[in-house]
């Protein structure tokens, strides 16, 4: 066992390579957050709290991203109404470049409604309307534009972007021929359980994919195997690393050929919601892979800005800046037990972040 939280500060201190550039094609949209009990046919439920939220899976991790010092373009389509120019004005406060995204006449953007209790200890119910979202192609941007000055192409929602579905194999071909890294998260959605549903992703995308991220749920469904070790060893093995998040159990990554288990950061103060938690691992496991940190390393920082988010509503009010992520790391020990596994424990002295 070997306590490496200072040589990880002095990496952080002292790392010199050049900011990267991502290109995010993917959405953007509110995310309206009611407390409350579930809702149920014929009754009326009491929201004591709501919040409403800078959202998508393609918002949250370009906004995470840009707030760790990234330079981000975020490609996407939103309704030229009131909610479209709302986020369009608002995603630039985060540093995102927004050149990339277009404001479309006599169309709606999209929102999502998520109903969930303070705790979370019932799963929370969700809703979406796909506005601009479902009908968004790569047609309507110049993305080889954008994915030549980049060091990374991302996308996600497989379910959601039902036209990226088919059409983001043309983007990651275009960024592997300028030797840009690629990166998915197919997301939740509905059409998991039906493995036909799944040909696409895993014959099309994953194929072409350098860095695949999922969850448990998603692990299981594409090699229909509980055990996530062995399921991460048959995830898409063209990729160079693959991502299994596995929520307060911390993740499970392969890089190449080795495994890698880290353990969730211990909570000090009680969870708001995890509503962009996952977004949040991968905006800062992708910042600092990009800064050729080692990937063990990137995993650990992922999980210290998806523990950050979680004692916030919404998704991008606990993400972190570098600095934040040094405080936030002193507070904590970080342990190599060997083997790939690392283990993160609160200081004898508490402290809060």
């Amino acid at each position: 066992m070997k306590n490496i939280t200072e040589y990880i500060l002095f990496e952080m201190e002292h790392n010199n390579t050049p900011e990267p550039a991502v290109t995010v094609v993917a959405d953007l949209n509110y995310d309206y957050i009611y407390n409350s009990g579930p809702l149920e046919s014929g009754k009326e439920v009491i929201i004591s709290d709501f919040t409403k939220n800078l959202a998508g899976a393609g918002g949250l991790v370009s906004c995470g991203l840009a707030k760790l010092g990234a330079d981000v373009y975020l490609l996407t389509e939103l309704g030229e109404d009131d909610e479209g120019k709302l986020l369009f004005e608002e995603i630039s406060g985060f540093g995102v470049n927004r050149d990339g995204i277009k404001l479309v006449k006599n169309k709606k953007s999209p929102f999502t409604l998520i109903f969930t209790e303070e705790k979370e200890e019932m799963p929370r119910q969700v809703a979406t309307y796909p506005g601009t979202s479902k009908d968004f192609s790569i047609d309507a941007v110049d993305y080889k534009k954008y994915i030549a000055r980049s060091d990374l192409a991302y996308s996600c929602n497989y379910f959601i972007l039902r036209r990226l579905q088919e059409e983001i194999r043309f983007v990651f071909k275009f960024a592997k021929n300028e030797n840009v890294f690629t990166s998915y998260d197919a997301n939740a959605g509905d059409g998991w359980e039906n493995e036909k549903s799944l040909t696409t992703l895993k014959n099309r995308i994953y194929p072409l994919t350098d860095i695949v991220f999922l969850n448990e749920r998603e692990a299981y469904f594409l090699t229909r195997t509980e055990d996530p070790v062995k399921g991460i060893r048959r995830v898409s093995p063209e990729s160079i690393t693959v991502v299994i998040k596995l929520g307060g159990r911390g993740v499970l990554m392969r890089h190449r050929d080795k495994l890698y288990s880290i353990t969730a950061f211990p909570m000090r103060e009680k969870i708001r919601d995890t509503i962009g938690a996952g977004d949040a691992f991968q905006a800062a496991f992708l910042y600092f892979y990009l800064r050729k940190f080692p990937v063990e390393i990137c995993g650990i920082l992922g999980a210290a800005n998806a523990a950050s988010t979680v004692i916030h509503r919404g998704g991008t009010s606990g993400q972190c800046g570098y600095k934040d992520l040094i405080k936030l790391i002193k507070y904590y020990q970080i342990l190599d037990m060997g083997g790939g596994r690392i283990s993160i424990e609160f200081l004898h002295t508490v402290h809060r972040y």
